[in-house]
């Protein structure tokens, strides 16, 4: 028997519980609302429309984690045999678990702009079993990636074609819920589901694309394509988090013309160009990325290809800004 399994296993445990605390003080018939032991807004955190993700509530995915890592490292604990494809997709699953619940974070950070600190205990169990997944687990990974290489390429690519596929539709949404020339709240929560896709699609193909670059280090760091890729998602990344976290949270307060007769500040004109711009340069990364990953490769250089894409994001912005502006002819009173 293997004891220092029991140190995941007792985290596993005491984040159940917690899970389980905060979603039945959610249900109570008599609505208690949830105290902070520290300090914080928890009940405010826990209530808000981020307290679901793709419709289910982050308490039933975060028992449901838990559970799953209960189960898993008191197998291993108790010496059962299971192969070394188990071991790695429970490894992954925990970095995955990982990077929601640092998304988690930036949520309470910047989109609700409270703290609760029962989700940050939450966060601390899931980061500390993340750690322990990558570092003490014995897992032949190199070979293992090469053996499953193929079915690493599928997934990949499946990612990369539900990226390109919700960002174009989110895209297309965004236009047609401007034809009243503002987004109502039932417009922008159907957006946030499409954002909550696209988010998934982004963190199965960066794991994915860990996954298949670690055994062709050497080849893929001097691959032009590869590395014009990483740049791409990096933006990608970067240009979700402004998107979520400072466009979508004021996109029912934007007026996208003059209906409401009044004068724009400064400071609304400037999130009203931010939000075309972060969703052109989200789709045109999403496809080059797509579209680089269906090649084997690009005849051109790094910085000849970097050139070019930048180009195009440059390109796919200014067209953003020239609809605003069609847009903004309405709007007498912008400034």
């Amino acid at each position: 028997m293997n004891f220092i399994y029991l140190i995941p296993i007792i985290l596993s445990l005491s984040g159940f519980v917690l899970a389980l605390y905060i979603y039945t003080t959610k249900k109570s018939k008599e609505k208690r609302p949830l105290i902070c032991p520290i300090g914080g807004m928890c009940d405010t955190v826990v209530n808000s429309k981020y307290s679901k993700f793709l419709g289910i509530p982050v308490e039933l995915m975060g028992m449901g984690y838990y559970a799953l890592v209960i189960l898993f490292y008191s197998a291993r604990m108790f010496s059962f045999e299971m192969g070394q494809e188990t071991v790695f997709f429970a490894v992954s699953f925990s970095v995955l678990a990982f990077l929601f619940s640092v998304y988690l974070v930036f949520v309470q950070a910047f989109s609700i702009k409270h703290w609760c600190t029962w989700c940050l205990f939450s966060a601390a169990f899931t980061t500390f079993i993340a750690i322990f997944s990558v570092f003490i687990t014995e897992i032949n990974l190199i070979p293992l990636l090469v053996e499953y290489k193929t079915l690493i390429v599928i997934i990949h690519a499946m990612a990369a074609a539900v990226g390109v596929g919700a960002t174009t539709v989110t895209d297309v949404l965004f236009f047609k819920f401007l034809k009243d020339f503002k987004i109502s709240e039932t417009e922008k929560s159907v957006m946030d589901t499409m954002s909550h896709i696209i988010w998934v699609a982004l963190g199965i193909l960066i794991i994915t694309g860990i996954g298949l670059y670690l055994p062709r280090t050497l080849e893929l760091a001097e691959s032009s394509k590869f590395l014009v890729k990483t740049v791409a998602v990096g933006i990608i990344t970067i240009n979700g988090f402004v998107l979520n976290f400072v466009v979508a949270p004021r996109l029912t307060s934007i007026v996208f013309n003059g209906n409401e007769q009044r004068l724009l500040t400064k400071k609304q004109l400037f999130f009203k160009k931010v939000a075309f711009a972060t969703g052109a340069i989200s789709i045109s990364s999403w496809y080059i990325v797509f579209i680089l990953g269906s090649l084997r490769s690009i005849p051109l250089s790094f910085q000849t290809g970097l050139t070019i894409y930048m180009t195009i994001v440059l390109f796919a912005v200014i067209m953003g800004q020239v609809y605003r502006k069609k847009l903004a002819k309405q709007n007498p009173y912008e400034i």
